[in-house]
């Protein structure tokens, strides 16, 4: 498992800079959207997949081996809170107090960064402390379908607030490693810690990074790509094809 999350790491960050960086060097049009959007949808498919079929069931499990007696759904619960954190910080950035703090232009692409970079943590660290191979492939690919096209959001976003371009690439390259930092923050803890210990912190992280992956594939990644009426069966199909990619997966984990 040390050589794949290594791997793994590498990977994750390279999609991240590629994608952010994207937007520095081609021009992009706002009406030459289809294939992001496709893209997004088959991320927004295998988000959800990767959340209902294999970090919340994994992280379900785990709290049951811990049998801490209490006669309450804590998993569904500490999902929740991994759902609420981020959408507190999405929305709750969003109040008239920061919009004075912060140009409006340059309000969006601040929240985006804060949301995306927690989300990015917390999924990292789901992948760190996951010791079977296959499991942590199943949130490597999750990590993988939205990471690149999240960093070129994030991008084109700077972009459009006029943010210099050295402040464009240094916030990407930040990001891009947000995600291998919670890998190594995980496999610490995974290494340090042992029997019930472990397996509470594999428990508590796979089902935050549930939570975490619900809202940004129902909130964030679907609700936005159907505000335009273009292309909705295309969008669909991709949506399902990622889901179906997570199920049959499933099959083996």
């Amino acid at each position: 498992m040390l050589s794949f999350k290594i791997i793994s790491i590498v990977i994750i960050a390279l999609a991240g800079i590629i994608g952010g960086f994207f937007p520095l060097r081609a021009k992009f049009r706002s009406g030459n959207t289809a294939a992001l959007d496709l893209g997004n949808a088959f991320a927004g498919g295998v988000f959800l997949g990767a959340g209902f079929l294999h970090m919340l069931p994994d992280g379900l499990d785990n709290f049951n081996q811990l049998n801490t007696g209490i006669d309450y759904p804590l998993g569904l619960l500490t999902a929740a809170i991994g759902l609420v954190i981020i959408m507190f910080i999405d929305k709750g950035f969003s109040s008239h107090n920061t919009a004075e703090i912060l140009d409006k232009k340059q309000q969006f692409p601040t929240i985006l960064f804060l949301v995306l970079a927690i989300h990015s943590i917390i999924a990292g660290m789901s992948l760190g402390l996951e010791q079977g191979f296959l499991s942590g492939l199943v949130i490597l690919i999750a990590i993988m379908a939205h990471k690149g096209s999240a960093a070129f959001a994030l991008g084109v976003n700077m972009v459009g607030a006029d943010c210099a371009t050295s402040l464009v690439r240094k916030t990407i390259v930040f990001f891009s490693f947000m995600t291998p930092i919670g890998v190594l923050l995980g496999s610490y803890l995974g290494s340090v810690e042992s029997g019930k210990t472990a397996i509470m912190f594999e428990a508590i992280f796979d089902t935050l990074a549930a939570g975490t992956f619900l809202y940004i594939a129902t909130l964030e990644i679907i609700a936005e790509l159907f505000e335009k009426n273009e292309k909705k069966s295309s969008k669909l199909l991709m949506i399902l094809c990622g889901f179906s990619l997570m199920a049959t997966i499933a099959i083996w984990t």
